[in-house]
């Protein structure tokens, strides 16, 4: 059964999630081997402030660790119509490789959509468990962050991050 841990990014017109899937027994060392990478002062990963030497060597990292990820993006200038899209075939692609657990960033202002919006999905197959977290309280978030920044920015990260990409796919907001 897997676990799975989203975060987003939005670059310009196209808003996309990464989604972080990992089996039970790999997370406690995929997330000491993260945790060992924040430097003192800092509560968390987020690839947004990191240099690009610390980016590089996250993305490598992760790499090492058997970190993958799938890409839902949408192109909507509505972040929660995107969102919305994205979460909807996230959910469904969970439900489809019988994922049990699901992890997504929590913002308070999108949480009660996240929520409405699973709900929906769970109306389908009653098979998947999610929960809210703050970045800071699950580390496995801060690889869905690195994916989703690297991917979205494009050119070279994109190109370093091609290899933990297992899939990408495009969306339609309703």
């Amino acid at each position: 059964m897997w676990h799975a841990f989203l975060d987003e990014s939005r670059r310009g017109p196209t808003y996309l999630v990464a989604v972080v899937i990992a089996l039970p027994r790999d997370l406690d060392r995929i997330r000491t081997a993260l945790r060992a990478k924040v430097k003192p002062g800092q509560r968390r990963l987020h690839f947004y402030k990191e240099g690009e030497s610390r980016r590089r060597a996250i993305l490598s990292l992760l790499d090492e660790l058997g970190v993958r990820a799938r890409i839902f993006t949408c192109e909507h200038p509505s972040d929660r119509a995107a969102r919305q899209a994205c979460l909807r075939a996230a959910g469904m692609h969970l439900i489809n490789i019988s994922a049990s657990r699901l992890v997504l960033e929590s913002c308070a202002h999108q949480d009660a959509y996240d929520r409405h919006t699973m709900a929906l999905v769970k109306r389908k197959i009653f098979a998947i468990n999610y929960e809210h977290f703050r970045a800071h309280e699950d580390p496995m978030l801060w690889a869905s962050d690195a994916i989703a920044w690297s991917y979205g920015a494009g050119g070279e990260w994109r190109r370093r991050v091609a290899g933990l990409v297992e899939g990408v796919k495009r969306v339609e907001a309703a």
